[in-house]
């Protein structure tokens, strides 16, 4: 029974090295209803490295994702939370990417944009009910700017 259980547990190791899914992860385990499967950040999912513009290839995808947030009940939303997180995170950091790729700096409104949307993600964890429910609609917004606000700058140049 020991040699079992050592096998899988190298097997897990091995695939999550190699970046692959056990079973549960495909069949979407633990993901909240609401269309959030399949919806990963891998560059698989988003055509990869593609001349440094992968914030512009995760906007549609992130656009849907925020759709998707807003449509779910405070517990739905609280069970995506890490999920969600990760996703922002990606995102903010490929926008930087796309900004520093184009000798980009930051202006006022960007940073103050940027900072409201991180203060949202430190604090929505902690929220339930109804005032999850607002403050995930408030973030939506600020994030739907924030995708915009980097498609101008983007196209400006």
């Amino acid at each position: 029974m020991g040699t079992m259980r050592s096998m899988l547990i190298l097997g897990g190791i091995v695939l999550a090295g190699c970046g692959g899914k056990d079973a549960g992860e495909q069949a979407g385990a633990g993901e909240a209803p609401g269309g959030m499967a399949g919806m990963e950040m891998d560059s698989g999912g988003m055509g990869g490295h593609m001349g440094g513009m992968e914030g512009m290839n995760m906007m549609p995808m992130m656009r849907g994702h925020m759709d998707s947030m807003m449509r779910m009940s405070p517990a739905q939303m609280s069970q995506m939370m890490a999920k969600h997180q990760g996703m922002m995170s990606q995102m903010m950091d490929r926008m930087g990417g796309d900004m520093r790729s184009m000798n980009m700096g930051e202006n006022a409104e960007w940073t103050a944009l940027t900072d409201s949307v991180k203060r949202d993600l430190a604090d929505l964890p902690g929220l339930e009910g109804k005032e999850l429910s607002a403050r995930t609609k408030a973030h939506g917004d600020r994030v739907r700017r924030l995708l915009t606000m980097h498609e101008g700058m983007m196209k400006g140049m």
